[in-house]
């Protein structure tokens, strides 16, 4: 009986944090690893008088070290923002095995720290089946840009599945 109750509350407290649609490519020639961050959707609501404020972290791991942090533009008053910005990192083609991305995306609150509301891995050290096999199609398909929805994830399951999400903050 407690078990079964236990059940519903826990399936039922599971919150639902958005989408990220990202799109990935590698020039080998180039040695450059290119990020698009097309849009997100249902994102949780952070502010409750009018809507997010979200912007999307996008932190390179080599293996476990930091390396490069970028973000997109905040996206006032909207869970459902477009942002339709590129980002480029430079990862010679001998480090591609070993590279994470790590995903971050926040709710912009001017009066304290920015409200976490998920993340995602992908690369070496990704959260998921779906985040590796975007980073496999990625890597099978070089000059060619790669497009996946993503379900965003808690700090928590991220730091539980994936090393790199321990290395960033």
């Amino acid at each position: 009986m407690l078990r079964s109750w236990l059940g519903d509350f826990i399936s039922y407290n599971e919150v639902e944090l958005g989408e990220l649609l990202l799109s990935l490519n590698y020039l080998p020639s180039a040695g450059r690893l290119n990020v698009d961050i097309i849009r997100a959707k249902q994102l949780l609501q952070t502010d409750m008088s009018q809507g997010s404020d979200p912007f999307v972290k996008i932190q390179l791991v080599h293996g476990l070290k930091l390396a490069k942090t970028k973000k997109t533009s905040c996206k006032r008053a909207t869970i459902d923002p477009f942002y339709n910005e590129s980002f480029s990192f430079k990862v010679p083609q001998e480090e591609l095995e070993s590279a994470s991305l790590v995903f971050t995306v926040f709710g912009h609150n001017m009066k304290s720290s920015n409200d976490f509301i998920g993340r995602i891995v992908i690369g070496q050290y990704s959260t998921g089946s779906s985040e590796s096999k975007h980073w496999r199609r990625m890597l099978n398909s070089h000059r060619t840009a790669v497009e996946q929805w993503h379900t965003l994830r808690s700090r928590a399951e991220c730091d539980r599945v994936s090393p790199a999400s321990l290395e960033v903050t």
